[in-house]
């Protein structure tokens, strides 16, 4: 082939991309060295699966830019290199996707069965993962699609059920109702990582508890009421008890006393004493709501209180309310409750107030903390293996900080709400005896609503697994774990290179449960990178509209240039603008190499050239 005079590189790119693939250039096959230096040994990186419900990013393009970059050069210097491609099927992530797709043919989740849903997400899906792929080679990354892993594939499915069947066994995994973190609009709860928090300004109500009269020798103190301050007057409607910390001398005399609730009738509540009360937050009084907090709920179990559930899943009041305010939402219902207390005398003073919000990463609903039945893994014993792993050196993380932070994390690491209640994704293949509700089972065979087990009937658990939980078993499928080849020569993975925003969610929980299958780390090395930003250092967004289109740039440059372009000045676990001027000097780069090819092969002509020459 005589090269053109001018460089136009999508001309060319697709079709050297399928004579490499032709040829089996990205085949982990053993290479004579080229010169580079040949090492002989062994190179394997699975790339992070992107989600398969829209097209690639920016972000994904500097992904196959830092990846494929790695495994050429390895190529390059003979190692058996395998580099794997996959699709993500995103669970959550999708879910939300697909709910915008139905908003705009004016439908929502609520017009159709779960079945129904589920087919149609899986067709949506479809579609999107036939366009990553192209769009992936359109970026000319390298990697060997014969081994192409999609997280619903049947040998995921199958390693996932196999895992959480053993961890529950072994005791790791278990069903337990706990305060868990719940959004009302998309109607699933989410594990605590999964949470942002804002900072918001709002009120703090001041509310008066009355002390129940003849309750001990408390009013010859002259001590007629209790103040508690709270941002979240809606939940003050059932509350198990008042707490005051035992070192507070204002309010020792009253611990073991018992005072009224406001609004709600004939329904005294103690006054205890427990450590945790911050003795200089509002009146250092404060309400224990078990239902409702996750250290009111610990604190409830050490104290022996009721959970009383004062806010529904539909983000409504409960029936456990007062009569006026049940069913209401809770915004309305705070507006009433206020007004109700105020009227009542209760409410002694407001003050502005700043403090952090839980909320949908998604949505930005104000997230509900509900108590929940749901499945858990103990994570402790996990993260403990996995911490002794990092101090002992037994990978390495580019930057070395990631390391530290990756620690830290393990070591205030919660138990894990593994269940979402949505319709897409692994489905719990757990089954529950219709006649006792602690009387669970495994089985796999999830296409079944109910089975027989003896004269017992055992109905399928609707959650599906958070896909967290699936893609922390991402070194093990992709290699075909446990008996695949593969596995055999390529496991752990030389090399995982991911964004440092799923440090957490995604790295650790590998290397947690790569620890706990196999009794090795699931990889030797970890790069992290960084964010690319706008071209003004902002976060880009659609909203913005500041979001670059990588396959626009592909169009005008070549995917040679938008990689050479990312990649310079680009330095570990920096979030760093994008710059249009890169891409350009890149591809003029590009065109001076085309023009040295053109001028050798116009001096050496058809003569082949022996290696060495």
């Amino acid at each position: 082939m005589r090269l053109a005079k001018a460089y136009e590189p999508k001309k060319y790119e697709t079709d050297i991309y399928s004579l490499w693939e032709k040829n089996g250039a990205f085949k982990p096959t053993m290479r004579p060295s080229t010169g580079v230096g040949g090492t002989k040994r062994t190179f394997s990186l699975a790339a992070p699966p992107p989600n398969a419900n829209a097209n690639l990013h920016i972000g994904y393009a500097l992904t196959v830019a830092i990846e494929d970059a790695i495994v050429r050069y390895r190529r390059m210097k003979g190692d058996k290199t395998l580099f794997i491609p996959g699709a993500d099927h995103a669970g959550f992530e999708t879910w939300v996707v697909y709910e915008k797709e139905l908003a705009k043919k004016g439908k929502s989740r609520f017009d159709y069965s779960r079945e129904e849903l589920y087919r149609q997400v899986w067709d949506f899906v479809e579609k999107n993962k036939h366009n990553l792929e192209s769009q992936m080679r359109a970026m000319g990354a390298s990697v060997d699609w014969e081994r192409f892993v999609y997280t619903l594939d049947n040998r995921v499915v199958s390693t996932t059920y196999d895992s959480f069947q053993k961890m529950w066994e072994e005791g790791l995994i278990y069903r337990g109702k706990r305060i868990v973190n719940y959004c009302t609009f998309h109607g699933t709860g989410f594990a605590d990582i999964e949470v942002v928090h804002e900072r918001e300004k709002t009120k703090l109500w001041h509310i008066a508890y009355p002390l129940v009269e003849g309750d001990g020798p408390s009013t010859s103190l002259g001590v007629k009421e209790v103040i508690i301050a709270t941002t979240r007057p809606e939940t003050k409607l059932g509350q198990s008890a008042l707490m005051v910390h035992p070192k507070d001398k204002r309010y020792q005399h009253l611990v073991g006393k018992k005072v009224n609730q406001p609004l709600v009738p004939d329904s005294p509540i103690p006054i205890i004493a427990d450590e945790y009360v911050e003795m200089d937050f509002g009146t250092g009084v404060v309400t224990v709501t078990p239902g409702h907090d996750p250290n009111d709920f610990e604190v409830a179990q050490r104290h022996k209180l009721p959970a009383i559930e004062l806010i529904t899943t539909e983000g409504k009041m409960s029936d456990n309310v007062p009569p006026p305010f049940r069913g209401l939402p809770v915004q309305k219902a705070r507006t009433s409750i206020l007004a109700a207390l105020e009227e009542g005398g209760y409410l002694r003073e407001v003050k502005d107030y700043v403090h952090s919000v839980a909320k949908c990463y998604r949505c930005g609903t104000p997230i509900e903390p509900l108590l929940r039945e749901q499945w858990f893994i103990s994570m402790q014993p996990l993260a403990d293996k996995a911490i002794k792993a990092l101090r002992a050196g037994k990978i390495n993380f580019l930057p070395e900080s990631k390391k530290d932070q990756t620690i830290r994390y393990l070591q205030e690491v919660k138990d894990w709400n593994i269940s979402r209640q949505i319709a897409w994704g692994i489905p719990v293949p757990a089954f529950v005896n219709v006649d006792d509700g602690g009387d669970w089972i495994f089985n796999s065979d999830v296409s079944q609503e109910a089975i027989k087990v003896g004269d017992k009937t055992y109905h399928r658990d609707p959650d599906v697994f958070d896909t967290w939980f699936s893609s922390g078993h991402w070194p093990l499928v992709t290699l075909d774990f446990p008996k695949g080849e593969d596995f055999k020569q390529f496991y752990p993975l030389s090399l995982m290179e991911t964004g440092g925003e799923i440090l957490y969610q995604w790295v650790a929980r590998m290397i947690m449960l790569g620890l706990y299958l196999t009794n090795k780390v699931p990889f030797s090395d970890v790069y992290i990178h960084g964010y690319v930003l706008a071209q003004d250092g902002a976060k880009m967004s659609k909203s913005l509209g500041n979001v670059i289109d990588p396959f626009e740039l592909i169009e005008r440059y070549g995917s040679d240039a938008l990689r050479a372009g990312l990649l310079t000045g680009r330095r570990p676990a920096v979030n760093q603008g994008y710059h249009p001027a890169k891409i350009k000097a890149a591809r003029n780069f590009a065109n001076k190499l085309w023009n040295i090819a053109r001028y050798i092969e116009g001096k050496i002509g058809d003569e082949p050239i022996n290696r060495g020459d």
